[in-house]
């Protein structure tokens, strides 16, 4: 076989790097469950340090902490000893904006084994999750009996609502809206948010179960149980009434196009009649500023079962559930979130 000229052999460099780049994703679990960050926030240390503080073997996480120092998750210094980062301070715990949780919610045994049916997705159109768990636990009712993942999928979509929400309180103005709903809000980060910069205005902040508890903490933690109530219900069945705004942030990418319709149904239902939908989501564009669009739409294959969408494929949803699509604003969030806004039709 003949060599490889120059340009084909950094393709296929290129190609082996995206082959293996799963295992980056897995050592930043290892760093997450282990809390290396935590360890070497206050001054650097060596594997050996780091070995004895969290029981695994020092030469075994050293070979984890060189790769994830080539990703620039982790720095080395010229003793050896390692340090954070500013991609590393994300991995803190407890922390303004922290991706611990993401970290351990992707990582690890499980997510692996839902990471590598992909192809059955394609072949199939089933998810991962119900290939694994079977159609009954599948989805997002199952965290009501394992309340160890309940915790861990909230704090995960806590730390997303946190990169979620950046630079879409500066991008979409709010001001007017005297009752908002927010809807599947978990434990409240961005109700909360809004209503810190809106002190006239009055929230409910809607989820299942699972999140009342959180939701309820959060809320009285920031000051607004005078202002806003927790509600639970299934947004499939309805939502409370008589706001003149709804927002759904990171929930209808969750499913497919006949359930998302069917949500925004109940929500027209509930609307006020010059009420505005705030639909806040990861859009697809046609020039994409990062890569977190189309990975995003890859896990919502494998998992809920949903899809990230353009702009067009919106407007046919609000459409559909007797909205009209006024207008999008693009903002400066890691996701790649756009405000994606709606009135009654």
């Amino acid at each position: 076989m003949p060599e490889l000229d120059s340009a084909q052999a950094a393709a296929a460099t290129r190609l082996l790097e995206l082959i293996s780049i799963q295992r980056i994703s897995q050592a930043i679990y290892v760093a997450a469950a282990l809390g290396i960050a935590d360890l070497v926030a206050e001054e650097p240390r060596s594997a050996e340090q780091l070995a004895n503080a969290t029981g695994v073997l020092a030469p075994s996480l050293r070979r984890v902490m060189r790769a994830l120092v080539t990703f620039g998750v982790f720095a080395e210094d010229a003793a050896g000893r390692f340090g954070l980062t500013p991609t590393g301070e994300f991995l803190k715990a407890g922390v303004a904006g922290s991706l611990h949780p993401v970290a351990l919610y992707f990582g690890g045994e499980s997510a692996a084994q839902i990471e590598g049916l992909l192809l059955h997705c394609v072949k199939t159109g089933e998810t991962a999750r119900q290939k694994l768990f079977g159609k009954r636990q599948a989805g997002f009712e199952r965290l009501e009996h394992d309340p160890e993942q309940a915790e861990l999928f909230n704090a995960t979509m806590t730390a997303f609502s946190t990169l979620h929400l950046t630079g879409v309180l500066e991008a979409y103005d709010f001001s007017g809206v005297r009752k908002i709903v927010d809807v599947g809000g978990g434990h409240g980060k961005n109700i909360c948010e809004i209503l810190q910069r809106h002190p006239n205005m009055r929230g409910v902040l809607f989820d299942m179960p699972h999140a009342f508890e959180g939701g309820t903490t959060t809320i009285a933690q920031m000051g607004l149980a005078d202002r806003c109530q927790v509600v639970s219900g299934d947004f499939f069945a309805s939502v409370p009434a008589g706001a003149d705004a709804y927002l759904l942030s990171r929930v209808i990418h969750d499913w497919d196009d006949e359930k998302a319709i069917a949500i925004l149904k109940v929500v027209r239902e509930a609307i006020a009649p010059d009420g505005r939908l705030i639909v806040l989501e990861t859009m697809l564009r046609p020039a994409l500023r990062s890569f977190y669009p189309v990975l995003s739409d890859l896990n919502m294959m494998l998992r809920p079962g949903g899809c990230e969408r353009t702009e067009s494929e919106y407007r046919a949803l609000y459409r559909a559930a007797e909205f009209e699509l006024t207008r999008t604003v693009e903002t400066t969030s890691p996701t790649s979130a756009t405000v994606i806004e709606g009135k009654p039709a």
